[in-house]
C-alpha cells in the first residue's frame, strides 16, 4: 500500500502526539500547533493544539496548492519560516487561506521509507521570531513523531503477519 494511502494511526500514537503537541505549545506560547496528515489532493488536520487562541480543528481538511503555508512545505518537502506574513511580499495575500495567522514554521514528517506523511505546523497570530533554541526544540518534536511512526508501522507488521 502507498504510504499516502494508509489511513490508520493507531489511536495510542495520536494520544501520544496530542500530549506532545499541548507540551509544545505551551512551551512556545503561540496559537496553534497542528500535525496535518497530507492526503492525495488536501491535508487534514490530525492532530490540533488544546489552547482557546486556536481556530483549527481535528477533522478540518484544505485543498493542497490553494496558497496555504503546509503547501511550501509539501512542495519543498523541506522546513519553511515565515516571520511576519503581513509584512512579506510572497505571503500577504495569503493569510486568509491561513486562518489569518502571521507567523509560521512548519516541516515535513516522513513515513520511514521518506514518504510524506504530512507536516508539523506551528502559527501565531502576531509576528513571532523563533530562536535557535525554538527550532531545536521543533525539530525534536518532528523526529519524535517520524519516531513513533517507525513504532506504528512496525506494529502494523505484527498485527497483519499474526493474522495470516
Amino acid at each position: 500500500m502507498n504510504a499516502i494511502e494508509k489511513q490508520y494511526i493507531d489511536l495510542n500514537i495520536l494520544l501520544k502526539w496530542q500530549e506532545k503537541i499541548d507540551l509544545l505549545e505551551d512551551l512556545l506560547k503561540v496559537s496553534a500547533i497542528l500535525i496535518m496528515k497530507l492526503h492525495p489532493h488536501e491535508l487534514e488536520v490530525l492532530v490540533s493544539s488544546q489552547n482557546e487562541n486556536n481556530p483549527y480543528l481535528i477533522g478540518d481538511r484544505g485543498e493542497l496548492s490553494i496558497g496555504s503555508y503546509c503547501d511550501s512545505v509539501v512542495a519543498g518537502k523541506t522546513k519553511v519560516h515565515i516571520k511576519d506574513a503581513a509584512e512579506d511580499d510572497l505571503w500577504k495575500d495569503k493569510m486568509t487561506y491561513n486562518s489569518g495567522m502571521s507567523c509560521y514554521l512548519g516541516m515535513p514528517i516522513c513515513y520511514p521509507n521518506e514518504e510524506l506523511f504530512g507536516t508539523l505546523c506551528v502559527l501565531n497570530k502576531e509576528c513571532r521570531e523563533f530562536d535557535d533554541l525554538d527550532h531545536k526544540l521543533v525539530d525534536h518534536f518532528k523526529e519524535s513523531i517520524e519516531s513513533d511512526l517507525v513504532i506504528d508501522e512496525q506494529n502494523n507488521i505484527i498485527r497483519n503477519s499474526s493474522i495470516s
